[in-house]
């Protein structure tokens, strides 16, 4: 599983770069864009092809859920943590993040996945995980009811590691939105979890 997450501010072409990130086989796409009013995410979302959207996450305006019709919803650390799980989004398919391994092993499978980070330092967050990162907790990992995905400094240099290392699947950010040419990095990326069949079906 691939998932990509898009950057807060926009990124000059987004709007055309995203529907070729899907055609080249980008699983889901997390929407962050936490300065946006309601009225800014509706039209964002109206200018994502209509067959994308049972493909896109609300990692922000959760609360938009039902009125466009998007049932996959990020509830981060912080709201989880403080037991901010609306019941409206009962019927909706729910992600988490998480920045131990131990807090993953403890999740619920009422999330179906889980992002852990950062597995390498971070490409979009100067200086974040240069000195500690949580590649080697992964090896504790007892949690099998919920999807692990790796999240930070994921490149395509290393995504094969992240994957070999125990999770099911990796996310990626800075390396499409913080490099000159997105689509590529992603079809670099899909390339080389293909070199192995069992690994990037896993997911």
């Amino acid at each position: 599983m691939i998932i990509a997450l898009t950057a807060e501010e926009t990124v000059v072409g987004e709007l055309q770069i995203i529907p070729a990130l899907f055609e080249q086989g980008l699983d889901l796409l997390h929407l962050r864009k936490y300065h946006f009013t309601d009225a800014q995410m509706c039209r964002y979302i109206a200018s994502i092809g209509e067959q994308y959207h049972s493909r896109l996450v609300l990692h922000s305006h959760p609360h938009l859920s039902a009125a466009l019709g998007i049932y996959r919803v990020h509830i981060n650390e912080q709201r989880r943590s403080r037991g901010l799980f609306d019941k409206q989004f009962a019927n909706c398919i729910c992600s988490t993040s998480v920045h131990q391994i131990q807090k993953f092993n403890t999740l619920e499978d009422c999330w179906d996945y889980a992002f852990l980070s950062p597995v390498f330092p971070s490409i979009s967050k100067s200086g974040y995980g240069e000195r500690d990162t949580v590649l080697d907790q992964l090896a504790f990992r007892s949690n099998f009811n919920v999807n692990l995905i790796a999240l930070g400094g994921i490149t395509a240099t290393n995504c094969l590691l992240a994957l070999q290392a125990g999770v099911d699947g990796i996310a990626l950010l800075g390396s499409l939105w913080c490099q000159p040419d997105p689509i590529q990095n992603f079809i670099l990326c899909k390339e080389t979890l293909s070199q192995d069949y069992n690994i990037f079906h896993r997911g």
